[in-house]
């Protein structure tokens, strides 16, 4: 393939502040409930340790069969997170977390909000921000239609888990007019846990409801009747949310959170998909795998079967989070794998990409893994500069069918796959048609030198019209159409 190095002088020109420090312990409001924050907390010691520091820039980013078309930095804020477009506009969620000593982790003032794009307009500018409360994060974002209105489901974080004057929980906006956003309701997640981490809105017209599905981290643990990790919420009136089920782990045998293997041993609810028919709930537990649970009867989850790794990779596996493809016939599932390969895990190199047959069952009754895909970044042990793991899968049947999908790597940008060679039994392994990895860009906010020096694409979402669009935590949103 052939590479075009990109030079952004505007975006290169980034520099770090302060670097995370290494003497912050974590106390029990800083807890590191996610994989990322527990690396930035593991890695923050202001250089990229193979001998460089902060500040100098390791990329110029690369190119295959993928032109850009448009680009905003999001006034270079910094922490961005997912990524949704709908309707010809963008949302950009933002990252965060508390370390008393360090604020300005925790996003505040204009930094702070959905950022709403419009994809239409040259330089997709920022036209509306879906305001959150003051000392929280808006991670994830879904976009849907519900009685003639468009509504914006953004899960809302509290920086700090024990403070429970911070609201946490489902936030909803009116964005029938994108430039104007309107507030319409909040369900709280309880007291004493961070509140919605990722989400996924599904429609049931045999219910004649619209569901939130949410992951709420360290349910199990911290909420005061202990309810599930996976809760179900009608959302059919944006105005007045109503949580009607709830799932738990417990209900697998899991009585310990706080448990698992290697780097981030934690097994919780940290994010849930759906079936396109919206009776299934795909739970990403962490080190707890993929479980599939019946949601038939919102009001009563049921767990159905897991998706079983390979013996030789079920050690620490950092379930992240699945997409279905649109003709139901596989799962995609990401692995969000940090460590590395330094520590007592199983599994070399760092998370990639797995791809389970939604039809197959083995002995046990478990989904078989039927392929996978890892760049070459991701196989290594130890590499000097960045973070090499999948994050996020996206599909879109007008775009590709069920044969294309587009995944965020992180430090390896955003890849386009072609399940072509899986589907066909030809082959395990995807065939990798385009790439992106923006140029490399210092991290704004200044957490530490190792989220900075590289591309960091959090995000991505292909349109309609085949447009991919991407966000990445450091440079913000940008927007890519494939020249093949």
């Amino acid at each position: 393939m052939h590479r075009l190095v990109l030079a952004m002088p505007a975006v290169l020109a980034i520099l770090l502040g302060t670097p995370f420090p290494t003497t912050a312990t974590p106390g029990a409001d800083d807890l590191a409930d996610d994989p990322l924050t527990s690396f930035i907390q593991r890695n923050g010691n202001g250089d990229n340790g193979d001998g460089t520091k902060a500040g100098q820039v390791q990329n110029n980013g690369a190119i295959s069969n993928l032109e850009v078309i448009a680009h905003n930095d999001i006034g270079n804020r910094g922490f961005n997170a997912d990524i949704y477009a709908y309707k010809g506009f963008a949302y950009v969620g933002q990252w965060g977390f508390g370390i008393s000593n360090f604020p300005k982790f925790c996003p505040s003032g204009d930094k702070s909000g959905v950022k709403v794009l419009d994809l239409r307009a040259p330089g997709i500018p920022i036209v509306a921000t879906l305001q959150n409360p003051p000392r929280t994060t808006a991670e994830d974002i879904v976009v849907y239609t519900a009685a003639g209105r468009d509504i914006a489901a953004v899960g809302i974080q509290a920086c700090f888990r024990t403070d429970n004057a911070i609201p946490r929980g489902l936030q909803l906006f009116d964005v029938t007019d994108p430039r104007h956003p309107v507030t319409k309701g909040f369900l709280p997640s309880g007291d004493n846990i961070r509140g919605v981490h990722e989400l996924s809105i599904v429609s049931r017209p045999d219910l004649g409801m619209v569901l939130a599905l949410q992951g709420v981290n360290f349910s199990e643990t911290f909420d005061a009747t202990h309810r599930g990790g996976l809760r179900v919420a009608n959302v059919t009136d944006p105005s007045n949310p109503v949580e009607i089920g709830n799932w738990s782990l417990a209900s697998v045998g899991v009585t310990n959170q706080f448990t698992g293997v290697g780097c981030f041993a934690r097994t919780y609810v940290h994010a849930v998909s759906a079936s396109r028919d919206g009776k299934t709930a795909y739970v990403s537990a962490i080190d707890g795998g993929e479980l599939l649970v019946n949601i038939t009867a919102p009001s009563a989850p049921a767990f159905l079967r897991r998706a079983a790794y390979p013996a030789d990779q079920a050690g620490d596996m950092d379930t992240h989070s699945s997409t279905e493809t649109p003709d139901a016939r596989y799962l995609l599932v990401e692995d969000e794998d940090e460590c590395q390969s330094n520590d007592s895990k199983q599994q070399p190199g760092w998370g990639f990409l797995r791809i389970f047959d939604l039809a197959s069952r083995d002995a046990a009754g478990s989904l078989v893994q039927v392929g996978e895909f890892r760049t070459q970044n991701s196989l290594k042990s130890k590499v000097s500069n960045g973070l090499y793991s999948v994050h996020h899968t996206a599909v879109n049947a007008t775009w590709g069918g069920s044969s294309k999908v587009a995944v965020s790597w992180y430090s390896d940008g955003v890849r386009i796959l072609d399940l072509t060679p899986v589907r066909t039994g030809s082959s395990r392994f995807p065939a990798e048609t385009a790439f992106f990895v923006p140029p490399a860009a210092n991290d704004p906010v200044g957490s530490c030198a190792c989220l900075g020096n590289s591309a960091f694409v959090w995000g991505v979402v292909v349109t309609d019209d085949g447009l991919i669009v991407i966000s990445d935590m450091n440079s913000g949103v940008w927007v890519l159409r494939e020249t093949r």
